[in-house]
């Protein structure tokens, strides 16, 4: 089995936005999106324009050798909770990108910020990205939100381990 390719994370940037629009109204992404209906171009720079401005929403643009291919958001809900939203450019999908995404996402949430439970809500019939969060290491919970499943990920505890393994003996 050829294993994911490097997947990188970067922060958002202005020109990011039409690639972002052209993701989330892909066929796909939207059956599976909470909403379930596409987005306007004008609703679209609105939304962007807001949550690159706000402190508590992490954005990042997800690059393999450079090239975008995905995206993943946490949205800090101030209670330790991080809500987590991913999509996979359609040319991308496949791969193993999806967990490749997440495990980077993982990563940089420990190490920047105060979130200690990530959660995902998924669609059930999603099943492609409920296996790319449990690679992620994400565990399906027995609630639901609405139709959808809820997923989480205990990042404290990886937080806590990695200042315990730091300490000197």
């Amino acid at each position: 089995m050829t294993p994911p390719p490097l997947v990188t994370l970067r922060g958002a940037r202005d020109d990011d936005a039409e690639r972002l629009l052209e993701w989330r109204n892909d066929a796909d992404a939207v059956r599976f999106s909470v909403s379930g209906q596409s987005v306007t171009g004008e609703d679209h720079a609105r939304w962007f324009a807001t949550r690159r401005q706000d402190p508590r929403v992490h954005l990042w643009i997800a690059e393999v050798d450079g090239t975008p291919v995905g995206q993943v958001r946490v949205d800090d809900e101030n209670d330790g909770v991080g809500v987590v939203s991913v999509g996979v450019a359609p040319a991308h999908r496949g791969r193993g990108i999806g967990s490749a995404v997440l495990r980077a996402m993982v990563a940089t949430v420990t190490a920047d910020t105060t979130v200690r439970v990530l959660r995902a809500l998924v669609h059930p019939d999603n099943a492609q990205s409920i296996r790319a969060f449990e690679k992620a290491g994400f565990r399906v919970t027995m609630a639901k939100e609405g139709a959808f499943s809820v997923l989480d990920r205990d990042v404290g505890k990886d937080r806590d381990q990695r200042t315990i393994s730091r300490r000197p003996g």
